[in-house]
């Protein structure tokens, strides 16, 4: 093998780097989440929770009661803003 070998390219590509996808190019808020992602150990190697299936659906539960609230307050601006609607096109 010679070295016109191993440097073939297609015709398509010149070889050129228009945009390095390193990471500098992202906003900061995106870039620190991106370098933290290399820093993660791999799945393998990550240590197993020590809590019970019991205790991870109490934490689940409060997270989700804990957003309820919300979700009601936003559900009835849509139902207020839908019953206005009716009654202005009425």
């Amino acid at each position: 093998m010679d070295k016109k070998d191993k440097k073939k390219k297609n015709d398509w590509d010149p070889g050129i780097v228009v945009a390095p996808m390193n990471g500098d190019e992202l906003p900061k808020y995106r870039r620190l989440a991106y370098l933290n992602r290399a820093k993660r150990p791999p799945k393998e190697e990550r240590k197993k929770s020590d809590l019970t299936k019991k205790e991870r659906r109490a934490i689940m539960r409060a997270g989700f009661l804990s957003m309820l609230p919300l979700l009601l307050i936003t559900l009835a601006a849509f139902g207020v803003v839908a019953l206005l609607l009716v009654l202005w096109l009425k």
